[in-house]
């Protein structure tokens, strides 16, 4: 009795007889269609020969895979020394639909090679004998996978995977059921990619489908996964009307994230006809081709009233996070933010430096910044010399230590404040030992640097100054040795660390335990009463 494996081989065998055999002239589509832009110039020296018309030309200042154009036939080649390599050849994923005798449809794909030179081609005698094979290049292909497409009664959706598959016990190639990829299973899989599809029967083929309104049909480019576009239709029927329109970029996202990771931008309503989004908002995204960051980006726009030209928009879209952008449009005009800008970063460009779209966007966050600095010192933001400063990093800078020496005086204000409130209570000395609380912002941070440990940062002192945790310095000699970080109301050590973060020692220890026996458990009734 045959296994259960070599039942289910025997069946799929029994599934793929029943395959139809690929339409005429779908070879001739492959090499015209799908290796359509695959044209070349093979030179050497000032002589070569075009692929596209089969005539010889003069090449001048030809470089190895530079583009150019046959001066022939004007179509656009890509110039190919013919002694560089000893084999040219061009590869291409197709895919096509066809439909199975039971009524489900099947999705096939190929990998097809058109090859102009191969290894064994002399070309040393090149424009002496010319190789048929560079104008009339030979073509091959393989088909490694297969998808079959059924629909139940109940309307539900079911795909079977299968891959040509080496047999080592029948010797040869077989369809089998798609195998689990792992690390060490690295054989190409067809039908993981994006393939140049064959349209010419799809309309016909999905016409009693429930894909028959899908518009993939209509869809303008050629490279798609049809597997991926048909389920993402069925969740979001709204990206027919993205085909239709030749809206790629939305399409395209819409499609990869809902095969990909399982949602699409929460920014749009995929079950609305027009996703939810307002006509002027889809309309500039359609004549703009943006994907969900540029929409969301427009929705932000019209949320605020702000009406921007298209070239203002496509401009913050490439130089700046659009966040950062729209927050400067509190302030100043679209226009005068990128004529800004241009101008520093033009400056930048005279000094020698190069500069990309990141450095742009860095500017624009840095005077971002510097905009909300003003605002917090009320400084007049209408006047133009105040609004647009000739050197953004040092002027920043200077309020970022203004903002800085203010914070730090309301710091050191309540600092003093809680010191005052506490020392006496707290403070204890046994021997060369003693505990004090902090008094000041600038001894925190002293004390920091002394022990390089993060008490010196903002945060600590911040903390104590609102009237949170307290900071105490435990002195040996005089001289900084451990701080501690100290709960006043629950009455309690947080943390207590030496010279980097170095754990208590067992002299530490049992100075702490005395302080704790003659001032916290005498002073926990004084602490309630304060």
């Amino acid at each position: 009795m045959p296994s259960r494996s070599e039942q289910l081989q025997k069946k799929i065998e029994r599934i793929m007889a029943e395959v139809p055999p690929l339409p005429q002239g779908f070879e001739d589509w492959i090499r015209k269609s799908a290796f359509k832009e695959n044209k070349y110039i093979f030179y050497k020296k000032k002589q070569g020969l075009c692929s596209s018309c089969g005539q010889m030309v003069e090449v001048k200042k030809a470089k190895h895979k530079e583009p150019g154009r046959c001066p022939s036939c004007k179509a656009k080649i890509k110039y190919k020394a013919i002694n560089k390599a000893t084999r040219y050849e061009d590869s291409e994923i197709v895919s096509i639909m066809q439909k199975m005798p039971d009524g489900s449809l099947i999705i096939r794909y190929l990998r097809a090679s058109l090859k102009f030179k191969e290894h064994s081609d002399d070309t040393t005698q090149f424009q002496e004998e010319l190789p048929e094979r560079l104008t009339n290049p030979t073509m091959d292909y393989w088909e490694g996978s297969r998808e079959i497409i059924r629909v139940r009664k109940n309307g539900q959706t079911t795909i079977e995977e299968y891959e040509e598959l080496w047999d080592w016990k029948s010797g040869q190639c077989e369809w089998k059921k798609e195998r689990r990829r792992s690390m060490y299973f690295n054989k190409v899989l067809l039908r993981a990619s994006e393939p140049f599809i064959y349209k010419r029967n799809l309309k016909g083929l999905l016409k009693n489908t429930k894909w028959k309104y899908s518009g993939i049909d209509h869809l303008k480019q050629r490279h798609m996964n049809m597997v991926n576009y048909l389920h993402t239709y069925e969740k979001y029927p709204a990206i027919e009307m993205l085909s239709k329109a030749n809206y790629l970029a939305l399409l395209n996202q819409i499609v990869e994230q809902t095969c990909g990771w399982g949602g699409t931008s929460g920014i749009l309503r995929m079950h609305e006809k027009r996703l939810g989004l307002s006509k002027n908002v889809l309309n500039t995204g359609m004549r703009l081709n943006l994907n969900t960051y540029g929409i969301e980006f427009i929705v932000t726009l019209e949320e605020l009233g702000k009406n921007l030209k298209d070239n203002q928009i496509m401009w913050a879209i490439k130089n700046s996070h659009t966040e950062t952008f729209t927050q400067i449009l509190k302030w100043v005009s679209p226009q005068k933010i990128i004529n800004y800008v241009e101008k520093n970063t033009d400056e930048e460009l005279k000094r020698g430096f190069t500069l990309s779209s990141s450095d742009k966007s860095h500017f624009l966050t840095t005077y971002r910044d510097y905009l909300e600095q003003c605002v917090d010192l009320k400084l007049d933001l209408k006047n133009d010399f105040v609004l647009f400063p000739k050197n953004l990093d040092e002027k920043h800078k200077e309020l970022t230590e203004t903002i800085e020496a203010i914070e730090s005086e309301i710091i050191d204000k309540g600092i003093k404040e809680q010191y005052e409130k506490w020392n006496e209570i707290l403070s204890y000395q046994s021997g060369n030992m003693r505990i004090e609380v902090a008094s000041s912002h600038r001894l925190i941070i002293k004390e920091g640097q002394a022990l390089r440990h993060c008490v010196g940062t903002n945060g600590y002192s911040k903390k104590m100054a609102e009237g949170n945790n307290l900071i105490l310095f435990l002195r040996k000699n005089d001289k900084p040795y451990y701080t501690i970080e100290f709960d006043q109301q629950n009455m309690k050590i947080i943390q207590n660390g030496g010279l980097k973060d170095k754990d208590t020692t067992k002299e530490v220890d049992k100075f702490i335990n005395k302080w704790k026996v003659k001032k916290l458990m005498n002073i926990k009734e004084t602490s309630k009463a304060i």
